[in-house]
This record gives structure tokens, sequence and C-alpha cells, in this order.
């Protein structure tokens, strides 16, 4: 896991590096704008899993749209959601609950030079995070029975992400994509980091 007081610097300084590297005046013979579509797996890396027994992944699905800033520099705005991810009391797997999570990330993606039919990228960005507990019945007992509440069931706060993947052109307004990133919660949803491989369709225009 990356330390907490070190992932707020990593991502800015990605999110620098990508636009100093890609950045450029050179305009390209390509569409300046796309939508796209798609799925993804996500793996936890949840605070608490020496308490919680976390599922070992969920589905996902997003949505983004991009524009082209550069020749090999796009801005994309993606709302990614997770759904829900089921996890139980290691001491008792009767009490537990599910998270779900929703995510609006504003990023910066870059692709590196000299590729055109196959497309490598970095991407990395900021943005909002959103996530949803749903303790059953069995939790809400326990703390009951104990005296104690139970943590907040939602919380909102910033993230960031960095990753990277590769574009595969089918057409000159299609893509296939594939992605891996990191998702990483702060300030109040800290304790909510996730690894995601997606892969999806973009459509440009």
């Amino acid at each position: 896991m990356v330390n907490r007081e070190m992932r707020p610097f990593l991502a800015i300084l990605l999110f620098v590096v990508v636009t100093l590297f890609f950045a450029g005046s050179v305009q390209a013979e390509e569409k300046q704008y796309y939508v796209g579509i798609g799925g993804s797996y996500m793996f936890p890396n949840f605070d608490y899993e020496d308490v919680v027994d976390w599922d070992s992944y969920a589905w996902g699905i997003n949505a983004k749209f991009g524009y082209r800033l550069a020749r090999t520099l796009y801005l994309q705005m993606d709302v990614d959601y997770v759904l829900p991810i089921d996890g139980v009391l290691k001491s008792d797997d009767s009490v537990g609950g599910d998270v779900e999570i929703l995510t609006g990330i504003v990023s910066l993606k870059g692709y590196f030079p000299r590729f055109t039919m196959i497309k490598p990228y970095v991407i990395a960005g900021a943005g909002i995070m959103h996530y949803n507990v749903d303790y059953n019945d069995e939790a809400y007992a326990v703390a009951d029975a104990n005296g104690f509440q139970l943590p907040d069931d939602e919380e909102t706060s910033l993230c960031f992400k960095v990753g990277g993947g590769v574009d595969f052109l089918i057409h000159d307004s299609v893509s296939f994509g594939i992605e891996g990133n990191y998702t990483g919660g702060m300030e109040e949803v800290d304790e909510v980091e996730y690894i995601t491989i997606g892969a999806g369709f973009n459509v440009y225009f």
C-alpha cells in the first residue's frame, strides 16, 4: 500500500510529467473529441483488511469524454461506478455489509509518440470519490447489543488516479482500449484504495 502522505505528491508529480512530456504544439490529423464506455474488474486494497474479509474483486462500469489538447495529449473526464463489493468480519462472518463506489475524475491522458494503430499511454488525474456502505442486519444488532455506533455509512471527498493502457485503432473513428489504474481516496475516503483493470470502446468525432 502506498504511504498516505506520499500519494498526493506522487499523483501531482506524474500529472506534471505527463504534461511536460506529451504536450506539443504540432497539430495532428486526428479528431478533436471522443466518448467512451467500458467495463472493469476492481481489486480492493481497503483499510481494515486485518479484521474484514473482502471479496477478491467487483465489477465496474465507466463512461468518459475526451478533448484533444495537443497532438498526443488529451484531457479526459470520466465517471466510474463500482458495483457493491461484500465484506464480512473475520471473527464473525455473519456480520458485514457491502460498499459501492462512484468517482468522477478529470485526467491528463498522454500517448507515446511514434505510435499509430497501437497507441500506449499513461494517465493521471484527480476528482471526487463517493462511497456508500450498506450494513447487514447482524451488524446493526451487534452494534446495538454492545452500545457502539457503526462508522458513517457514506462519505465524499477527493481522490486521485494514476495508470496506463493501450488503445487499438480498429477504425478511423473507433478504438478498443485496455487500461490498468490505481485509484486512491484522500481525506475522509482515504481508507478506500483499489486497482482497476478495464476495457472498452471509444468513438472519435
